[in-house]
């Protein structure tokens, strides 16, 4: 397995179903369309034959100051705080049955792309809009809820750093 930037015309994806019809329809639908309008990165976990394993999206974004939990908010300016969106990320099904743990290898590239644009421009955290079910998941990896409902996580590039540098 090896995760490589989409092509559409290479990843075969009409077979990837990861539960959710709404990741499995972006993937299907929309990926080309967000690549071609510059509005999110895709990377694609592959089997080395094209086929799609996973996929997540990379986008830059911001945070209000108001939505930052109070110790991180202090240390800041009252102005919104420059982030990196992991805005999608789905493994197949299939593939997690077997236990690939592509969720996991799909996220710490992630991590690792983010620490790479933090390097070019401003960057404070990585922020995930994460289903109910997942939290746990980028839990375990650090990610801690912001103000919110509690499924808006961050994890600061500082701890990423880290982590992975």
């Amino acid at each position: 397995m090896k995760i490589v930037l989409f092509e559409a015309k290479r990843h075969r994806r009409g077979d990837f179903a990861c539960g959710h019809a709404g990741l499995d329809e972006y993937l299907k639908r929309h990926a080309s369309q967000s690549l071609r309008n510059h509005l999110a990165q895709v990377y694609i976990a592959e089997d080395g034959q094209g086929k799609v394993l996973g996929y997540y999206t990379l986008s830059a974004a911001s945070i209000r100051h108001e939505e930052l939990p109070e110790s991180l908010a202090k240390k800041l300016p009252k102005y919104p705080v420059p982030a990196v969106l992991i805005g999608r990320m789905a493994s197949d099904a299939q593939a997690r049955a077997i236990g690939q743990r592509i969720g996991s290898k799909l996220l710490i590239h992630a991590l690792k792309q983010a620490l790479i644009a933090s390097d070019t421009i401003g960057v404070q955290c990585v922020i995930v809009d994460s289903k109910p079910e997942a939290v746990g998941f980028y839990q375990r990896f650090g990610f801690a809820p912001l103000k919110q409902d509690g499924l808006k996580l961050y994890l600061p590039i500082s701890t990423i750093r880290q982590m992975v540098g």
